[in-house]
């Protein structure tokens, strides 16, 4: 008996192990290719409510109906995009013609720690000084190169944008108009799909109706949370005169829409050193700042989320751990958002299994 029971145990690890191994070469191989169809499958999923009303209240041919809202979805993306583009490059330009200014209160610090030093050289046993000065000196070599490789790297990151656009171009088209097949073939898909076996149709409506439950409110929180910190810490920035504003407020929010981190783990730090540097008004407008999108995300979220069931703190920093070895940058936010929406469908699981073995069975009819 206890021989059947570690057997069990090694049989239901061997299966978590190539449910994972399977996961990773899906991560790993499969997912570049399918990207575009899946971007295509959520624009679908998100414009088929407005397809379904041009088709029965306007009587528009259905292709016609998803033509519309596709063209329009890429109109409206393009055009944020555009202003988004226009507003970086605005505050580029001023970040660059504040360099020199930069650069010259930069030159003062560095005589007020050249100073400081020559002090703390003074007062060190001279056992200590030339250990000290050679240490000096490496993390001044280190810090004087960092506007090189801060250029290089900034130079490396165009070329790369540059060289993805003929790919980016691709990616896009081909999603907008696998979405605009999704949207204008729904019904003889969803004919297709009444013809599988009746196991797999049930298995596929429950996954999917976990998958557009469950996880897809929580994108859908999850999106809305993140416009709104986005604007809250674009208005606040503003208001606070931090430049660049829009591209600080778009990475803060980035960080913010991490598992587990949130918009405190750069405005806190912030806050501090400003109070610490005497920018009395900047650290007390970065803490309050950080106030008000705590307050708001604590007053939303739980309305726009109701009761759906987040990820474990340690599934949530494993999927973003996995996500960067895998992906890089881009991975801490995609594995977390599939991980979530697996853990919503095994939930979901859990809770059809309870519902069925809490249903009274049936007694056979007697025959006799």
């Amino acid at each position: 008996m206890e021989e059947d029971k570690y057997l069990h145990r090694a049989v239901r690890l061997l299966w978590a192990a190539l449910v994972l191994a399977a996961i990773w070469a899906g991560l790993r191989w499969v997912l570049p290719w399918l990207a575009p169809f899946l971007a295509a499958a959520v624009l679908a999923w998100l414009l088929e409510p407005v397809v379904g009303r041009l088709v029965r209240g306007c009587r528009l041919p259905r292709r016609w109906a998803a033509a519309l809202c596709v063209l329009a979805a890429a109109g409206a993306a393009g055009a944020a995009a555009a202003l988004l583009i226009w507003r970086l490059w605005y505050e580029l330009t001023l970040l660059v013609g504040k360099l020199p200014a930069m650069v010259t209160e930069l030159d003062g610090w560095m005589e007020a720690a050249e100073t400081w030093m020559y002090r703390l050289f003074v007062a060190l046993p001279a056992e200590l000084r030339e250990p000290v000065r050679q240490a000096v000196e490496q993390a001044a070599g280190g810090l004087l190169a960092l506007p090189v490789r801060a250029g290089e790297t900034l130079a490396g990151w165009a070329m790369g944008l540059l060289a993805g656009l003929p790919s980016a171009g691709l990616f896009l088209f081909t999603a907008l108009l696998a979405a605009y097949f999704l949207l204008a073939g729904r019904p003889g898909l969803a004919a297709a799909a009444r013809q599988l076996p009746p196991v797999w149709q049930s298995r596929i409506r429950r996954w999917r109706q976990a998958a557009s439950g469950a996880a897809g409110s929580w994108l859908r929180t999850q999106g809305l949370l993140l416009l709104l910190t986005f604007g809250e810490l674009s208005a606040g920035l503003l208001v606070l005169r931090v430049e660049p504003a829009v591209v600080l407020a778009g990475l803060i929010s980035l960080v913010d829409a991490l598992p587990i981190f949130g918009s405190g783990v750069v405005l806190l730090p912030w806050s501090l050193v400003a109070l610490v540097t005497g920018q009395i008004p900047l650290g007390l407008g970065l803490a309050v700042l950080y106030g008000v999108i705590t307050l708001v995300r604590g007053t939303v979220e739980p309305k726009l989320l109701g009761r759906r069931v987040g990820l474990p703190p340690l599934a949530a920093l494993m999927s973003m751990y996995v996500g960067f070895q895998i992906f890089g940058v881009a991975g801490m936010i995609l594995t977390p958002v599939l991980a979530m929406m697996g853990w919503q469908i095994w939930m979901d699981r859990d809770g059809g299994q309870k519902k069925q073995e809490g249903r009274p069975q049936s007694r056979p009819k007697d025959h006799s």
